[in-house]
């Protein structure tokens, strides 16, 4: 039996930003794989395989195959720390790049940690959630904005649909804003008030307002040194 009645077509909009990621690392990452280290594969494939799960998943409950969806369900628990540990592995790299000035990588620092903060904050009140599936269902959602943002980031920087970086960048995090803005108004337009969306919209415009500032703080930068020295 069919489950029609709560987002019965998030698999399909879950689908966008799935393929706006392989897209936007397709030029970095998908199109080089011979050349990058086994670092860059653990993280490029836990975070494509996230991406995908976030496809699959609400097309189980569709589908009422809910055992299949409960078996990838507790797969994550070993996926996310994979995702997260080899997103630190990334910034730590980046940090000892010399291609980026120490400005710039400062600043993506930032962004990266806070990016890795949310998708577990997400994740595990998806987890806590669980038995409140709407809910539940929210939070992993949620979790999508991690991938999207640098994955859009790189999307509208490659095909020159921002002039430069550092616009693509704000142009990234605005879309996951809009995103979110949509999702609130679709709550409280089907008659209620839920704190996931929220919740989600602050913790990703408060780095975006700070990302102008951060690489200026002593405090920052005395943390970046003494990770890259790691």
């Amino acid at each position: 039996m069919n489950k029609p009645s709560f987002y019965p077509n998030a698999y399909a909009w879950m689908l966008l930003p799935f393929l706006a990621t392989l897209a936007g690392f397709g030029p970095s990452y998908f199109l080089r794989l011979t050349e990058l280290s086994l670092a860059f594969h653990v993280h490029g494939i836990s975070a494509t395989l996230w991406m995908l799960l976030l496809v699959t998943q609400p097309l189980l409950y569709r589908l009422d195959r809910m055992s299949w969806h409960r078996m990838i369900g507790r797969s994550t628990l070993l996926l996310v720390p994979v995702v997260v540990i080899s997103g630190l592995v990334m910034v730590h790299y980046m940090l000892n790049d010399p291609r980026y000035p120490e400005q710039v990588a400062y600043r993506l620092a930032f962004l990266d940690f806070s990016i890795l903060v949310q998708f577990v904050a997400f994740y595990i009140l998806s987890l806590k959630n669980i038995a409140r599936f709407e809910i539940h269902a929210r939070w992993m959602i949620c979790t999508v904005f991690g991938p999207f943002i640098p994955a859009a980031t790189r999307l509208f920087a490659w095909t020159g649909i921002a002039p430069s970086f550092i616009i693509s960048l704000h142009m990234s995090f605005i879309a996951a804003e809009l995103a979110l803005i949509i999702l609130i108004i679709d709550d409280f337009r089907k008659g209620g008030f839920k704190w996931p969306y929220p919740v989600a919209l602050a913790a990703i415009a408060v780095p975006h307002l700070l990302m102008g500032f951060i690489y200026d703080w002593p405090l920052w930068q005395m943390v970046m040194r003494a990770y890259a020295s790691l």
